[in-house]
């Protein structure tokens, strides 16, 4: 399969909307990054992002069934700002919004940044793969 980048964000929208992590992680490079301007440190490898993924969506499942604010849904879209026109995934969980973006390289997933909105304008598509 030649992966590209609206692959890469299909599959992680799938991952939350199904808060199933397994098929999103299956497309990560051994060596991937993955960071956001909500956690401090990059998080580099697969061990790594596997761990908080896994707990991060564990976590979101466990809440969700009391607190209807904590539920996720991610939607496909296309950024119009800052890097334009790259296919991304749209996060909203309650008042919270983030737009993630990847890169992909050698039919795997290298790198993925979670960012304020803000600085990639979203064209979303009211698109929710699960």
């Amino acid at each position: 399969m030649n992966l590209t980048e609206k692959d890469a964000a299909i599959a992680y929208a799938r991952a939350w909307n199904r808060l199933d992590p397994n098929d999103f992680l299956a497309l990560l490079a051994g060596d991937a990054r993955y960071a956001s301007q909500w956690v401090f440190e990059e998080l580099e490898g697969l061990e790594a992002i596997s761990s908080y993924l896994t707990q991060k969506i564990r976590t979101v499942k466990a809440h969700a069934v009391s607190n209807p604010n904590s539920k996720v849904r991610v939607e496909i879209g296309i950024t119009k700002a800052g890097d334009a026109d790259r296919p991304c995934a749209y996060m909203k969980q309650g008042s919270n919004e983030v737009v993630v973006i990847f890169t992909v390289k050698d039919g795997k997933i290298s790198r993925y940044d979670s960012c304020i909105p803000q600085l990639y304008r979203p064209d979303k598509s009211n698109v929710y793969p699960i």
